[in-house]
């Protein structure tokens, strides 16, 4: 029997026929049955293998990789959100600041639904004042101020439409281009003018004394002066109702001081002026009504001939505005009615309507101001007793 030289018999080594299993440590074979699989299970569940695994630690660095990347994914998301409302923010302020066209078309829009209130203050007379004065039936209305009551004296003047629309009598004593504030604090012969200012005007009536103003007058080439003092010497103001003030922007564009701190009553100063001759009319005629009308919107033009905005510019004193303001404070503090025309009457909005140029009115204009002053003396002639309140 011939032996193959290069074949090494190993002793450990053991054939294997159909059916058998090797029963050493690493094969079993496929037709294993339960019982051998349970032998497995509690082979690998000896406390010798227990303590293998609680040996072992397995490498960290892959749970370390996941939490970095996750890291490092936060900050990039965070970056992100931080840049897109950047963007947001950049984009919304860009539109904001452009704004949004409005539509010219207001032919569907009623004006009427956008109310203003005004800073109409209408005083009741105290029924007290009126005790031993007899009323003769007819409503007697002193006009005084400026140019709205001298711009036009004839049937479209305002004294006149003030007439018409009240069935009053009513006499005209305005002067042009005069003011409610005095130039000087005492009457100064080199400025003769100040005669025609409301201080010395009220003062011509409480004396009835006209002959300076008169003479002054005479001397001016404008006749309104003149025909102004002629009015005043037929009024009698035993039988005056009501009188009626309004200045328009002059004291404004002048330049006026609005206000003495230190002299309330300072009759240099806008309401100084005011407050000084409304207290004169109520201590001599306690039982006069008194209606002061604001002046309108207007505009103020510099020495060039330049115009701007009355309610913006502020040449020293104050805006437009401002003086609307002092003098409804005036008329509160002297207890008088005041009327609005700033807001109520000729604003900014229709004052191409009612003015013919940038401080005075036309026809339209003035006829305005008599409707607005009309309906208080028709409807709001209130009279309340002071012992009751009513």
């Amino acid at each position: 029997m011939k032996t193959d030289k290069n074949k090494t018999e190993n002793p450990d080594e053991t054939k294997i026929s159909a059916g058998q299993t090797f029963e050493g440590p690493q094969f079993v074979t496929d037709d294993l049955d339960n019982s051998d699989g349970q032998e497995d299970i509690e082979y690998m569940n000896s406390e010798e293998d227990i303590e293998f695994l609680d040996d072992f630690d397995p490498p960290k660095h892959r749970t370390f990789l996941k939490k970095s990347n996750l890291h490092i994914n936060m900050h990039i998301l965070l970056v992100t959100v931080i840049l897109l409302i950047a963007v947001i923010s950049v984009y919304r302020l860009n539109k904001w600041n452009k704004g949004t066209s409005l539509d010219d078309d207001t032919t569907d829009v009623d004006p009427s639904q956008f109310d203003v209130e005004t800073l109409d203050m209408l005083i009741p007379m105290d029924a007290s004042l009126l005790e031993g004065r007899e009323d003769d039936g007819v409503t007697t209305i002193l006009c005084l101020g400026n140019n709205p009551f001298t711009d036009d004296r004839e049937d479209t003047g305002l004294a006149s439409q003030i007439a018409a629309k009240t069935n009053a009598t009513v006499y005209d004593c305005a002067f042009p281009d005069s003011s409610a504030a005095c130039k000087y604090p005492v009457y100064n012969p080199e400025y003769t003018r100040d005669h025609f200012n409301l201080y010395y005007v009220v003062e011509c009536f409480r004396n009835n004394e006209f002959t300076a103003i008169s003479s002054i007058a005479n001397d001016d080439p404008d006749p309104r002066y003149a025909d102004t003092v002629e009015v005043m010497k037929t009024v009698d103001m035993d039988k005056v109702d009501v009188i009626v003030i309004m200045y328009d922007s002059t004291d404004y564009n002048n330049g006026t001081v609005t206000d003495n701190p230190d002299n309330p009553y300072d009759v240099t100063a806008y309401t100084g002026g005011l407050r000084t001759t409304i207290d004169n009319i109520k201590n001599t005629w306690p039982y006069i009504r008194v209606l002061v009308m604001s002046h309108t919107y207007a505009q103020y033009m510099d020495d060039n001939g330049n115009l701007y905005n009355g309610t913006l510019k502020d040449i020293g004193n104050g805006t437009l505005h401002h003086y609307l303001l002092m003098e409804a404070n005036a008329a509160m503090d002297c207890g008088v009615s005041f009327i609005d025309n700033y807001f109520g009457t000729i604003n900014e909005d229709n004052c191409e309507e009612y003015m013919s140029n940038y401080m005075h009115y036309n026809n339209a204009g003035r006829e305005k101001l008599a409707e607005r002053v009309a309906d208080v003396i028709n409807n709001h002639m209130g009279i309340v007793s002071s012992s009751t309140g009513k």
